[in-house]
């Protein structure tokens, strides 16, 4: 959604990750643009009727960091602030960062963990390997469980900013927008079963509210992954 409203051309700290032009990620993204455009959440995440799931999946990845970027940019324009390592997480959380090559566990803050969160996310989506640039390269067999992993990481990132940030971005006019954003980012990772329901814990009174929502829009919660 923020890139309805804080489409700038500023550059932050992280790049923006583009689709291919003409791509079908690319289509699926401005299909998303357009639905979310008319209010429509439940429609956004829809998988498009004989569309491939793993693609879906991927042009929405791309879509989240994106939006999550801009989020994170704004926040560091205002200032970030300083804080101790262990600090500046969801009360009753601490995140720590875990070094995907040597898969040490490392304490750090939060602002810390979002900016280590990011630059990994933006290594995954660039990496062809996991994530194809065409047509005639497969999706890896092991691609939902490693996005799933990236879900998880872009929810806490989403719960440090309500922790800690969301007045900055009352004061920048953009706190409506990353609650519409949040929203839509937790109908999808309910349609296809992203996230596993105790990380949620982070945010639950707002998870709450946004899941009861989510239940009268689509019905029961019938994942759309094959088990």
């Amino acid at each position: 959604m923020f890139r309805l409203f804080f489409n700038s051309g500023k550059s932050g700290t992280f790049r923006p990750v583009k689709h291919a032009a003409g791509s079908k990620q690319q289509q699926f993204s401005d299909i998303t643009l357009r639905t979310l455009g008319t209010g429509d959440l439940i429609g956004a995440v829809k998988l498009p009727q004989g569309e491939d799931l793993n693609e879906w999946l991927a042009a929405n990845t791309v879509d989240f960091f994106n939006e999550i970027r801009i989020i994170w940019d704004i926040i560091s324009e205002v200032g970030v602030g300083d804080y101790d390592i262990g600090k500046g997480f969801p009360p009753g959380f601490e995140y720590r960062w875990s070094d995907p090559k040597t898969r040490q566990t490392t304490s750090c803050s939060g602002p810390q963990y979002v900016e280590l969160v990011m630059r990994w996310v933006e290594a995954e989506i660039n990496n062809a390997a996991l994530f194809p640039t065409t047509a005639s390269v497969p999706f890896p067999k092991n691609f939902v469980s490693s996005i799933k992993v990236i879900y998880t990481r872009l929810f806490r990132i989403f719960a440090i900013i309500y922790a800690y940030h969301f007045a900055k971005l009352e004061m920048e006019g953009a706190a409506s927008h990353l609650n519409t954003s949040f929203k839509h980012f937790l109908y999808f990772v309910w349609e296809y079963d992203l996230i596993q329901e105790n990380e949620l814990e982070a945010l639950t009174d707002i998870v709450k509210e946004i899941k009861s929502r989510y239940l009268n829009d689509r019905g029961p919660i019938r994942s759309s992954l094959k088990k």
